[in-house]
């Protein structure tokens, strides 16, 4: 196994073992509220569309790199289910890099890799940071991580996420045999990967 390999099989192990381990056993409804749209806390919500709005992000970022003998496609589907959970074994699962044709059709990711698409998640995902600072309770959402089993898994989600798209980006780069400084955008929170999209170059 490669370093990468290595890496991100002890990192995924230690998230899962985490989350059944360690994380709060109770659920206060959180999810039901959220789902239902029954009255949830703003900053609540504006973190649970997030994880809504990454997979996305990570959509654009990575199926035109699905040309390994292992496909990508289904583990950036499950993002949308799993988040990082479904993701990350496909970096200690795939080996090196092949050199065959992307499977995703070219239309797709004509639509995925346009400005209009990205602009369009950037304008959403600012819109929501406003209304999650402006009307949300940021003291509610830190009783409800140390309480709610969902919530607190779904914040650990979101910062495990921040640190895969910095890696993403720092992968896409080097694919393409470019040595920057770019993939440090990664780490700002969601911003950092949509601001990366709007200014690359495939």
């Amino acid at each position: 196994m490669t370093m990468r390999q290595i890496l991100f099989l002890i990192s995924w192990a230690s998230f899962v073992l985490y989350a059944v381990l360690f994380a709060p056993d109770e659920n206060e409804g959180y999810f039901h509220q959220l789902v239902t749209m029954d009255d949830p806390d703003a900053f609540l919500l504006m973190v649970f569309s997030f994880l809504g709005i990454y997979p996305l992000v990570f959509t654009a970022l990575l199926l035109g790199e699905d040309n390994n003998h292992l496909p990508l496609w289904p583990f950036v589907l499950g993002m949308f289910f799993l988040g990082a959970f479904a993701l990350m074994p496909y970096f200690f699962l795939s080996k090196v890099e092949d050199s065959r044709k992307p499977r995703v059709p070219v239309f797709m990711l004509n639509r995925l890799h346009s400005r209009v698409f990205h602009l369009l998640l950037f304008m959403g995902t600012i819109t929501l940071l406003i209304y999650g600072v402006t009307q949300g309770d940021f003291e509610f959402y830190v009783e409800a991580f140390k309480e709610s089993q969902f919530v607190h898994i779904m914040s650990i989600d979101f910062v495990v996420l921040t640190f895969l798209s910095t890696f993403v980006v720092y992968w896409k780069e080097r694919r393409r045999g470019r040595y920057n400084q770019k993939h440090w955008l990664g780490m700002v929170p969601i911003f950092g990967a949509l601001l990366y999209l709007l200014q690359k170059k495939e």
